[in-house]
């Protein structure tokens, strides 16, 4: 799939290509292809281009010094207004960018818009936002044969089966003086979790990562048991699970009955069914993500409503609301379902449908194809779902994208008009420590307005070999800086 176009990260890209900023090991942006950056003023950003940076040397671009205007070209690309530049929304707020010379690119921007530089960084899921050349597009087309992929990273592509795998060698033009330390990397496609772990277990793969080889807790656990040695780093996936009605709903409009929903769901049980365990409660921001942005820590939302234990009090207020709001004698709601991701999708549903049978709220689920599902989502053409949202490691992609009235991932169609002033101002706040505020009354006023259920976030595991050095995984990147890893085996 071409980079541009990715709704993941793309593993093997990880290692031959860069952006102009990366996330670091705390989730700030760090300087990669930009040395450095500047507001001139609150809708103009400067940065400025690591000078001597050189392309691989492959056709088509054959070697050639990055510029600005390969700058330019690839995020004009990224913010291209068709469907499949799916992060396109993420620029919505620039109104242009341009090379001012050949080591300066600028960003003007239709109003002051703090999340930009999380935007632009590469890293975890949906950051992929890697400088190309011109000529690869002039070249290719586009950028789905990762055969073609022309980059500034440590490491080029020597070759690439789908479904298979593929190899990469050493970038000797690479601009980081003595790196990479490894003269390779093999990314090899395991076809079954069983066979993966077999081979973790042989010592046949040296490191998993994000979504391409990480474990589930009960995964990790089972391997522990057999290798003790080998070393693991946690990652929260960026997407929270939750239950989702459809606002045009009139049964939905009423808070009472999305309140009596909310507060009767047994959220640590629903953990321990769906994830046994390997995971932890969230609430509108995922607390683990994004601390210091969250208006809750772990031990503070568990004393919440909806959230807190026993739910003996919880479900007694679900039904007070139910009687006040005419269904005393109990309430049906038609609700969806599907097998495609089903511990997002069916399974959560599944477990909604027994604990709010307790409050006396009858489901009934509809299985839909995985397909259909989607088009449905879209559309906001469906009734009651539970389902998942992945976003970028900034607040507001988080949050604005899923509950503005205007947001592209609204598909339940929330309207607040105080919510929406305070998404609206956290966009234009450039100092971080008001942004934050703003952030978290956000997330009380979501909490007021019951819209969703949050449930939980997963917690996976990234597994290494002890013989694996220089690879430091982290929440926000699965490599961080693939030029240190090497093998002492």
């Amino acid at each position: 799939m071409d980079i541009h176009k990715a709704n993941w990260n793309l593993p093997l890209w990880a290692f031959l290509g860069q952006s102009l900023v990366r996330y670091d090991n705390q989730g700030n942006p760090t300087p990669e292809l930009a040395t450095k950056w500047r507001f001139d003023n609150p809708q103009t950003l400067v940065f400025t281009i690591r000078e001597g940076v050189k392309f691989h040397n492959l056709p088509p671009v054959n070697g050639r010094e990055l510029t600005a205007e390969d700058v330019a070209f690839s995020l004009n690309r990224i913010r291209t207004p068709r469907a499949e530049f799916i992060w396109a929304s993420q620029f919505e707020r620039v109104d242009k960018i341009e090379a001012v010379d050949k080591y300066t690119v600028r960003m003007t921007l239709k109003s002051p818009f703090a999340p930009i530089l999380s935007y632009i960084a590469s890293g975890t899921v949906s950051s992929n936002k890697i400088i190309i050349a011109p000529e690869s597009i002039q070249k290719w087309g586009d950028l789905a044969d990762i055969e073609h992929a022309v980059g500034t990273g440590p490491f080029q592509i020597q070759q690439f089966t789908p479904g298979v795998g593929g190899t990469a060698v050493r970038n000797p033009s690479y601009w980081e003086q003595g790196r990479p330390y490894a003269d390779g990397v093999s990314i090899t496609s395991v076809p079954d979790r069983a066979t993966m772990i077999a081979a973790y277990r042989t010592g046949k793969i040296d490191f998993g990562t994000q979504d391409n080889g990480d474990l589930a807790l009960s995964e990790k656990d089972d391997l522990k048991r057999t290798n003790p040695e080998i070393q693991y780093t946690d990652w929260s996936r960026p997407n929270w699970f939750g239950l989702v009605p459809n606002l045009n709903n009139k049964l939905f409009q009423d808070i009472r009955i999305r309140k009596a929903i909310f507060l009767a769901i047994d959220r640590q049980e629903a953990l321990k069914l769906n994830l046994g365990g390997g995971g932890y409660l969230t609430g509108p921001l995922p607390q683990r993500m994004f601390p210091g942005w969250a208006a809750w820590t772990d031990e503070e939302l568990l004393k919440l409503p909806g959230y807190r234990q026993p739910k003996d009090q919880d479900i007694a207020e679900a039904k007070r609301l139910l009687a006040e709001a005419g269904y005393s004698n109990g309430l049906t709601v038609e609700a969806e379902g599907t097998n495609l991701f089903p511990q997002i999708n069916l399974k959560n549903m599944e477990i909604a449908k027994s604990q709010l049978a307790k409050a006396g709220i009858t489901v009934n689920i509809k299985l839909v194809d995985g397909a259909i599902w989607f088009g449905q989502d879209t559309k906001g053409d469906f009734g009651f779902r539970a389902r998942g949202y992945s976003a970028s490691r900034d607040p507001d992609d988080q949050l604005y994208s899923r509950h503005h009235s205007t947001g592209g991932r609204n598909y339940q169609k929330l309207n607040d008009p105080d919510l929406d002033k305070l998404l609206d101002a956290q966009r234009q706040e450039l100092d971080i420590e008001k942004r934050k505020a703003l952030v978290k009354k956000a997330q009380v006023r979501l909490m007021e307005l019951a819209p969703q259920v949050w449930l939980h976030t997963a917690v996976n595991y990234m597994p290494r070999q002890p013989w694996v050095r220089g690879l430091e995984q982290t929440e926000y990147d699965p490599f961080w800086l693939p030029s240190n890893i090497w093998i002492n085996k």
